[in-house]
């Protein structure tokens, strides 16, 4: 599908949180950012004042690990940000301090402020989900009106779930692996493990007046599986899931050792697999299209709202796509909008 609009921002019509996710590292994140914090300032149609924050750090000059050029984050004033109070002294701009939170990293504990003039800022943010969702209420009691994003990666994927933000953009291009064709077969994947359907009206309202990890559906009638983490659980499971039983409800993290597991010992064929959101689901490509072809259903409590997705053809280790035929051939394989961000 072509994105039919010059601006990103377009895309961010309707939401008022936004985690921006990277497949890989050098996956084009902070151009991202960067782009719709520049849409922005050109006047885009977002809530203001915008309010970011990143899981791990960014908009250092130089990449920590690779020691390569990375792109800068530019805020202009009012923008509200949450950094790491060591990181304070690199943001180059005037600021009012409006918090400092019980939220701790690495490079201490996490501070809010408010940029009273434009200019560079570094991000370190928190690592925790607990945290992420901290760092918002903190930003909501600032500004209720505020337009929130969060900086992640697939490895903390969880920051577009977990009912933090309402929207993502997913990153992806040629550091993810060197071979095109791979790269817009994993995206893909990913792309539909972010759109999976709604599960019916009754398994919600089952998830508002549970706890458990575990709950299996036999005749609309639900039963609790007790134990601690859902994906340890495959045993206890097995045990009370029958030829009779329709669904399966696990809460928390749901991994490719669980299904092999599970499956060794009951047929899910016909049945629905429901998880909280598409960010608890740690399944490989190849994996996720065995569980299609063996007749699982899975499907969300909470939808994604995938905005877009943006490619970066160019990957540090010097293996770069033909731009133009990269955009081309991930538009055909998704159906959201693309943006190939570095030549918009």
């Amino acid at each position: 599908m072509h994105a039919r609009k010059d601006m990103l921002s377009d895309q961010l019509q309707g939401l008022n949180s936004l985690a921006i996710i990277g497949m890989e590292k050098n996956a084009g994140k902070t151009t991202v950012l960067n782009r719709i914090l520049e849409e922005a300032r050109r006047g885009g149609d977002l809530p203001r004042p915008l309010a970011i924050t990143s899981i791990g750090r960014d908009g250092e000059e130089k990449d920590i690990v690779t020691s390569t050029k990375k792109p800068r984050i530019y805020v202009e004033k009012g923008t509200l940000v949450a950094t790491a109070s060591s990181f304070l002294s690199r943001c180059r701009l005037t600021k009012e301090i409006l918090a400092s939170t019980d939220v701790r990293t690495a490079l201490g504990s996490v501070i809010i402020f408010r940029a009273l003039s434009d200019g560079f800022v570094e991000i370190a943010g928190p690592s925790s989900v607990e945290g992420v969702r901290s760092i918002k209420e903190e930003f909501l009691a600032v500004d209720p009106g505020c337009f929130y994003i969060v900086d992640g990666a697939v490895s903390r994927k969880s920051t577009a779930g977990h009912f933090l933000t309402e929207g993502a953009i997913l990153c992806t291009g040629a550091s993810l692996n060197p071979s095109m064709k791979n790269v817009v077969r994993q995206t893909a994947a990913m792309v539909e493990q972010f759109m999976l359907p709604v599960a019916p009206e009754e398994y919600q309202k089952t998830f508002s007046q549970t706890y458990a990890k575990a709950v299996i559906f036999k005749e609309g009638r639900p039963e609790e599986v007790e134990g601690d983490l859902a994906f340890t659980m495959a045993d206890d499971i097995a045990e009370k899931f029958t030829k009779e039983s329709e669904a399966l409800f696990l809460r928390g993290v749901v991994t490719e050792s669980f299904f092999k597991s599970l499956l060794q010992k009951v047929s899910l064929k016909g049945k629905q697999v429901i998880i909280e959101d598409a960010t608890r689901l740690f399944v490989s490509t190849g994996y996720l299209n065995l569980l299609k072809r063996r007749g699982v259903t899975l499907e969300v409590l909470q939808p994604m709202e995938l905005r877009a997705v943006c490619i970066n053809p160019f990957s540090p280790r010097g293996i770069d796509f033909e731009a133009e035929v990269f955009l081309q051939e991930m538009q055909k394989a998704i159906s959201v909008p693309v943006f190939d961000v570095g030549r918009m």
